[in-house]
């Protein structure tokens, strides 16, 4: 691929979605990517649940870098069907070498750990911004065992109700409210804190 133009003035656009089972995650992040329009889309989709945003599926690592290289600029929407980890930090290469891009990562508890972001996916979060990929939409219903780059670096945070007790006490401290909110949460409510802002919003999502 060409080496892209590198811009570090542009704005980071990470969104941290966490909720467990029918919370609405997924929810939020196709009516987002409707919305927004992105002509490049590129999406780690372990469950296959994104066939109405991005008509090509691919499940092998070799075909999805050979596809994004015939692909260097224009539009393309892709979604890679795979649950690996060696699988999800590869995805995660392609996309910080694609640049310019709209990019979904699902289940990140199921790719990554509590601890620092596995390498590629660490340079999305990192650097991503200056390489065109945003919005990053990064989904997990177990935010306390998924990486702390991400949560770390998400510039909108959106959490919705959530099965375990250490879960909701973990995003109670991102969100910087009380942990009594967030155990109230009721299916599609949510509670969206913007890191640029500070501002809190709680709402229920209409699907």
């Amino acid at each position: 691929m060409p080496k892209p133009r590198i811009d570090t003035s542009r704005k980071a656009d990470l969104r941290l979605v966490c909720g467990g089972t029918g919370s609405g995650k997924s929810s939020y992040v196709k009516a987002e990517i409707k919305r927004l329009k992105p002509k490049r889309l590129l999406i780690w989709d372990p469950v296959d649940e994104y066939g109405e945003l991005a008509n090509i599926r691919i499940t092998s690592k070799r075909e999805l870098a050979d596809l994004l290289k015939r692909y260097p600029h224009g539009g393309l929407k892709v979604r890679f069907v795979a649950d690996d980890k060696q699988s999800f930090e590869f995805w995660a290469a392609c996309a910080f070498a694609w640049c310019n891009a709209c990019l979904v990562a699902e289940e990140l508890a199921d790719v990554t750990t509590a601890g620092k972001a596995p390498p590629h996916w660490g340079q999305v979060i990192r650097r991503g911004r200056a390489r065109g990929l945003a919005p990053i939409f990064a989904l997990t219903q177990r935010p306390s065992e998924s990486d702390k780059t991400t949560v770390g670096n998400a510039t909108l945070v959106r959490c919705g109700r959530m099965n375990r007790a250490n879960d909701r006490k973990y995003m109670a401290q991102e969100l910087d409210i009380d942990v009594i909110e967030v155990n109230k949460l009721k299916p599609l409510m949510f509670i969206m804190k913007n890191a640029y802002t500070n501002v809190i919003q709680r709402g229920t999502m209409e699907i």
